[in-house]
């Protein structure tokens, strides 16, 4: 496979939530992450919102919305890298194309963001620099104990070190 063909399988993302952070996508994704092409980016026409019960987001179109929403712009995004993100986004949601735009140029790109798939609850809006100051560490000890490692919260609290379990396959 030449490079031409190799960068024609590769997605582009664009990460509006908690996939902003360094250490989400590291436990998602694995070493890999390090790797990954990243850019500071923006979308219009959408808003984000918490999902009821929960401290992340989702995002909503809104056409009528003019607010930029920051994000991360991952380009050459593989089959392998995709796959682990579409098991962490769950089967509640799909990849939807959107225009994006790069910071440092305006550039308009057309990446994918994960969308619901159907109607999730949803309440107050959702900012990037909320959660990462007041709910960032609720939302790993979250996910440990949604998938039954409850017993694994109290070590992880007192290292604050997620060796993350199996990339997200977590075996406890």
């Amino acid at each position: 496979m030449n490079l031409v063909e190799s960068i024609a399988k590769t997605k582009i993302l664009f990460f509006y939530g908690t996939l902003r952070d360094h250490e989400v996508r590291e436990a998602v994704i694995g070493d890999r992450a390090k790797q990954l092409n990243l850019v500071d980016g923006y979308l219009i026409g959408h808003k984000l919102f918490r999902v009821k019960n929960t401290n992340y987001p989702l995002i909503v179109k809104d056409n009528s919305s003019s607010n930029k929403i920051n994000g991360l712009v991952a380009m050459g995004l593989d089959k392998q890298v995709i796959r682990k993100l579409d098991m962490f986004e769950g089967k509640k949601y799909s990849r939807a194309e959107v225009s994006v735009f790069r910071n440092i140029d305006n550039e308009k790109i057309m990446a994918e963001i994960y969308v619901p798939k159907k109607t999730l609850q949803y309440t107050e809006g959702w900012t990037y620099e909320n959660w990462h100051k007041y709910q960032r560490k609720f939302f790993f000890i979250m996910i440990l104990e949604k998938e039954g490692c409850d017993h694994l919260v109290d070590d992880w609290l007192l290292t604050w070190q997620l060796p993350w379990y199996a990339n997200a396959g977590i075996i406890c």
